[in-house]
């Protein structure tokens, strides 16, 4: 670039890429740093034009073909999104194209487009879909550089670089059946020069957009709006935001608590609706950004005859056949969601010395009591407060609430200070098949529910599932959490990703690398909160969760913070332990050989070295002992002494890491159904059923499972025994695992040593 202004706008995209995010936030804390923000500058002379652009990359990215698109894309899961659009002939849309900034070989492009949900009919995003997770996938900013005279999108700028959103009022008028009316006031700051993005639905249709009480010159599209405004420092710009979102497709209302019941006549108004954090019905940055969390206040206005949740604490009024609720959060936060129904009846409950207010929105057929789920949220509460300190939400308040639009779903999501359910959960926990307690998983959301960053969905989708494990030892006992860990230990193996793979996540993807997978922050995350508790002990591994915790919210919170408050728990630096875990894409690969007198322990993965403080269990003629050795390196040496010859090692006999251990490789699971349509293999050792392949009358599942005890049962049709009866069934012995609908598979362990001498 030719001259200083251009190298600050170079320098502004680079300190925006994820790697150098996460350096300057790991060092933020050892010494200031002065930031000079680069101003908008005009198109130079001998940059691309808009037309040019569109020749060499827009048109490929929006209307090409699956490999036009991999010729500029950079993204790989990105480029996998298209890829599977294409394969399932879904139509993938042009959307904006707007040069923001260039010059002779640099440019930051707007570009929008969306794959089309369902197939060629679907119609792209709208309120109740999913799609705007899909659709971040391509719409956004994108950095775009000339090389040897072939351009090419290099990466997509996060909308957080330099831009923060510090408080939101909104105000929402719902007409059910109809569209939402909404007033969004936002506090912003603007640093880039290529003014301010967020997701917004894509539904939205914009009457107002004012900045600083002047229209500002705006762009709508794949769920991005993009505003152009400039920095005003050193006081936020207000943003003003009038726009409606049309409501989604509802059922009609039935009569209460009848689900086949036909609607009233003349009735045609829904009988619930909701507007929530995947519909982006309110400007945000991104999931895991910490730059839009601020205070969150809400007015919102129904018809009377419906009941609404805001998912924040409450107050609401009732005046000339109008319901006005108001909500204020009394913590900084993003996304809120809003939730109604005709058939609720609310239910507030005091627990212990009334602090904690447990609010219940159900219909009452819903299959839980108020009373049981107050009795539940308690036990949580007694399990995590004792340990890790009040949770992050001060208020103390938190809403159960039916949503009936998730269908027949569980215990499906927390959302600010609510645990949001579909009207099918049938379960708080399941210690048998799961093991697994859901309902617990969401309330332990309100202690990490502010931690950002690139490692956000570890600190909160990993600390939720690594709750679920304290909370079923202290109901079950130490036999169903060691079920739990075989069985997040078999979901990362066996597990599938946000693009549908099946085959695990070993060697293929990381924490770090994938922010935006959460599946591997289930069972890997909550895997590394389990090893920091048993390196560190209790002691430690609270103090540093508690300090992480008290400071969520407050500034940046995310990985670097994360390891900064365990360090100082543990009295030393816990980096060299805790990263590798997070930045590497495998896990360790340990094994132990006898050479002589000697036992070798050695790490055979590829990429990082762990450290990992193993116990060693020696089987001899005289029976077992235990070795320990701190492994740092790729080899340790241990000398054995002069005793009796070793006939078997286990390394990490008691299961306290992930490793990728030396077990049978898989084990099939047969069962003969020859009238069945559709099987699918559950148990403990599986995060979700998984499919089977039909051969003739046979159907069959195979899977890496590693050594344990596992119950197993088959859902045949959809339908599958209840847990006692799975239970009842699994002690009996099968009469043949051809026909058994289940069982229990004990895999034994496959000891390996290479000494002749030794066995």
């Amino acid at each position: 670039m030719p001259d200083a202004s251009v190298r600050a706008i170079a320098v502004a995209l680079l300190v925006s890429s994820p790697g150098l995010r996460a350096q300057a936030a790991a060092t933020a804390a050892a010494a200031p740093v002065a930031t000079t923000v680069p101003v908008p500058l005009p198109v130079q002379l001998g940059a691309p034009t808009p037309d040019s652009l569109s020749r060499l990359v827009l048109d490929r990215f929006a209307t090409g073909t699956a490999d036009a698109f991999d010729s500029v894309y950079p993204d790989p899961l990105g480029r996998l999104v298209v890829r599977n659009a294409a394969q399932r002939k879904q139509r993938r849309t042009a959307g904006l194209r707007r040069v923001l900034w260039s010059n002779a070989d640099h440019a930051v492009l707007l570009l929008t487009g969306t794959v089309l949900a369902g197939d060629a009919a679907g119609t792209g995003i709208e309120t109740g879909s999913d799609e705007t997770n899909i659709v971040r996938r391509l719409s956004g900013l994108y950095e775009a550089a000339r090389t040897d005279g072939t351009w090419m999108l290099t990466r997509q700028i996060p909308f957080d670089t330099l831009n923060f959103i510090r408080a939101q009022t909104l105000h929402v008028a719902i007409a059910p059946g109809d569209r939402s009316d909404i007033v969004d006031t936002l506090a912003i700051e603007v640093g880039s020069p290529y003014g301010f993005s967020a997701r917004l639905n894509n539904a939205t249709h914009l009457a107002k957009v004012a900045l600083d009480g002047r229209p500002a010159d705006y762009e709508l599209g794949g769920g991005v709006l993009w505003i152009r405004a400039p920095r005003r420092a050193p006081r936020p710009s207000q943003l003003v935001l009038a726009y409606s979102i049309p409501a989604q497709h509802e059922p009609p209302t039935r009569a209460l608590g009848d689900s086949a019941a036909p609607a009233p006549p003349g009735d045609s108004l829904p009988a619930y609706g909701a507007m929530n954090n995947t519909d982006a019905w309110h400007p945000f940055f991104n999931y895991d950004s910490g730059n839009d969390f601020g205070p969150l206040t809400v007015t919102a206005t129904i018809p009377a005859a419906y009941r609404l949740t805001t998912t924040v604490p409450q107050t609401e009024t009732v005046h000339d056949g109008v319901r006005t609720v108001h909500g204020e959060s009394l913590h900084p936060q993003f996304l809120l969601a809003l939730l109604y129904d005709r058939d609720w009846r609310p239910v507030t409950t005091p627990i212990g010395d009334g602090e904690l207010r447990v609010e219940t929105f159900f219909e009452p057929k819903f299959h839980f009591a108020p009373d049981t789920i107050a009795r539940t949220v308690a036990l949580v509460y007694r399990v995590l407060e004792p340990r890790f300190g009040e949770a992050q939400a001060p208020s103390r308040y938190l809403a159960v609430v039916e949503d009936r639009a998730l269908g027949h779903g569980g215990w499906a999501v927390r959302m600010n200070n609510a645990v949001i359910s579909g009207d099918g959960a049938t379960t708080l926990d399941e210690p048998v098949l799961g093991p697994s307690f859901a309902f617990a998983h969401e309330v332990a959301h309100g202690w990490t529910m502010n931690a950002s960053g690139l490692a956000a969905n570890f600190l909160q989708e990993g600390w939720a599932t690594y709750c679920e494990s304290l909370v079923l030892r202290a109901v079950y006992g130490p036999d169903v959490e060691r079920a739990y860990w075989e069985r997040m230990r078999t979901s990362y193996v066996t597990g599938l990703d946000r693009a549908g793979f099946l085959g695990g996540f070993e060697g293929r993807q990381s924490i770090i690398g994938n922010p935006d997978n959460g599946r591997i922050h289930y069972s890997k995350g909550s895997w590394v909160l389990h090893e920091l508790d048993e390196v560190m002990g209790d002691s430690a591994f609270d103090r540093g969760m508690r300090a992480f915790i008290e400071h969520a919210g407050h500034g940046p919170n995310g990985y670097p913070e994360f390891i900064a408050d365990m360090s100082r728990a543990a009295g030393h630096d816990m980096t060299s332990f805790i990263m590798p875990w997070l930045s590497g894409t495998h896990i360790p690969d340990v094994d132990a050989r006898v050479e002589g007198g000697s036992l070798i322990v050695s790490q055979a993965q590829n990429g990082d070295v762990f450290e990992l403080p193993l116990d060693i269990e020696l089987t001899t003629a005289a029976g077992t002992e235990r070795r320990q050795v701190h492994l740092t390196t790729r080899a340790d040496t241990i000398q054995l002494g002069t005793g009796q010859a070793v006939s078997a090692v286990r390394v990490d006999p008691d299961h306290r890491f992930l490793l990728r251990r030396h077990w049978g490789e898989r084990v099939r699971f047969t069962l003969r159904a020859p009238q069945a349509r559709t099987v699918e293999l559950s148990g403990n050792f599986v995060a979700k059923p998984v499919p089977a392949t039909r051969d003739g009358d046979l159907w069959t599942v195979d899977l890496p499972v590693p050594e344990g005890r596992y119950i197993w049962l088959w859902r045949v049709d959809g339908k599958n025994p209840s847990d006692d009866e799975a239970l009842a069934a699994a002690k009996a012995p099968p009469t043949g695992e051809s026909t058994a609908l289940a069982g229990i598979r004990i895999v034994r362990p496959l000891i390996r040593l290479d000494d002749a001498d030794a066995r």
